[in-house]
């Protein structure tokens, strides 16, 4: 990823950090995903997976529930290899930068489905 103070391709996302997941520009109180790139991928991805669940249970409680058109996943755990300062308020997308978007639509199309969601991304 490309670093916004010295704008080389030198950012990379830290192994184990925080993520914000935000849907329909929609967070909970709980939508923070502790993540350990470390534990393995497939550890990574069932506890992604757990936390969008626990998103869609609570989202698919709303009266007057729209389509999902948005997802963000965001970090401001990320380190630039020319040692750059960001400021923490600073948030990185990590898909297609950690997770491939293609594995996402996979996992919301079965959380849709299972929850009585509408998935309609829009890029």
């Amino acid at each position: 990823m490309y670093c916004p103070k010295c704008m080389n391709n030198s950012l990379h996302v830290n192994s184990r950090g925080v993520m914000n997941i935000l849907v329909n520009g929609k967070q909970m109180d709980a939508g923070r995903f502790l993540y350990n790139i470390d534990s393995g991928e497939e550890k990574f991805y069932k506890d992604l997976k757990d936390k969008l669940e626990e998103f869609f249970k609570w989202y698919s409680n709303f009266q007057n529930v729209e389509s999902i058109t948005k997802i963000e996943i965001a970090t401001s755990d990320v380190t630039c290899d020319s040692k750059c300062k960001l400021p923490l308020n600073n948030k990185f997308s990590v898909i297609d930068a950690i997770i491939p978007s293609a594995t996402l639509k996979v996992i919301l199309s079965e959380l849709g489905e299972k929850y009585g969601l509408n998935i309609e991304l829009v890029n």
